[in-house]
């Protein structure tokens, strides 16, 4: 069906979907006629349209020379918004035939960066094992993007490595981590069984930035203590700073997570600092039977681990 001369809001369509279709094809085939024999109709049923269109348009959008159609500046900016148009259609019918077999399911979600690494990745091995038709979307963000992708719509579930508040959602907390030293493994303080805060005073510290979540998180921790503990350079998150301690920059802290699968020598503070791991979903609609899906496999993840948290819940459906 095409649409109307008048959409929902009163705004008159000039330039309809089927004109998208047969411009297209005239701007991919060069010719009316090869866009007559793309698109199974007569050739002079598309010179008519074309000109038509320009009508509407009232700018022309191919000029003749030499009996060759060459595209004007306007068609061909014309051109990339009508390719978009188009990809989206082929997403639309796609969904469509996926939607007539029974396998239109699709899984979004965000997670933090520090649990890119291992937490999800083990995840979500599991859960495609278990439900190998299930497509995922996966992608990491600052926890400060995630309100807006999950009210947009964009992503299903957020996985935070802390809670994020907001009005309009839901943040529960699942699983309980620990923040490490990370440094080479022939660094002084290697032999250590575990570190103090007060013991890596003096060393080549690199830390998170202040205005990160793990920064504030480690900030005030230091600031309890009475400490100043200088970094040499800030970082956003963890994986940076492997980055940087393997290129022998200094010694860094670190959730365990990342530390894990760092290749890097992990040593534990004596006084541990904990971060609670969320789900992070809409008050406004539950979580599909995927999102739940995950948030199980990775509750009984935290569980295995010995990092659950007492008085999880799994949310309804």
């Amino acid at each position: 069906m095409l649409p109307a001369e008048e959409t929902p809001d009163g705004t008159t369509m000039v330039f309809k979907l089927r004109h998208m279709e047969v411009f297209r094809a005239v701007m991919l085939t060069g010719s009316i006629s090869a866009a007559a024999k793309m698109l199974y109709v007569s050739q002079p049923a598309v010179s008519k349209l074309i000109g038509y269109i320009e009508g509407r348009l009232t700018y022309r959008l191919f000029e003749r020379i030499n009996n060759r159609l060459v595209p004007t500046a306007e068609a061909q900016v014309l051109y990339r918004e009508v390719e978009r148009v188009y990809q989206a259609a082929l997403q639309v019918n796609a969904c469509a035939h996926s939607l007539a077999a029974g396998t239109h399911r699709t899984l979004r979600i965000s997670c933090s960066a520090s649990l890119s690494t291992v937490v999800i990745p083990a995840a979500l091995a599991q859960l495609k094992r278990q439900a190998p038709s299930l497509q995922i979307e996966w992608q990491t963000s600052l926890m400060h993007a995630m309100p807006n992708q999950i009210l947009s719509k964009t992503v299903d579930l957020s996985i935070a490595a802390l809670p994020v508040i907001h009005d309009h959602l839901h943040s529960q907390a699942f699983m309980r981590g620990r923040m490490v030293v990370v440094m080479p493994a022939g660094h002084a303080l290697a032999q250590a069984p575990s570190l103090t805060l007060e013991q890596l005073q003096g060393h080549a510290l690199l830390l998170f930035r202040p205005d990160m979540p793990f920064g504030q998180l480690l900030a005030g921790h230091i600031e309890r203590r009475g400490l100043k503990l200088d970094s040499l350079l800030s970082f956003t998150n963890a994986n940076e700073a492997v980055a940087l301690v393997k290129q022998g920059m200094g010694i860094s802290v670190i959730d365990e997570f990342v530390a894990q699968d760092s290749g890097l020598h992990v040593v534990p503070l004596v006084d541990e600092i904990h971060f609670d791991i969320s789900f992070v979903y809409s008050r406004f609609e539950p979580p599909s039977q995927s999102a739940l899906h995950l948030m199980r496999v990775l509750h009984d993840q935290a569980l295995r681990l010995g990092r659950g948290i007492d008085g999880f819940t799994q949310p309804l459906a």
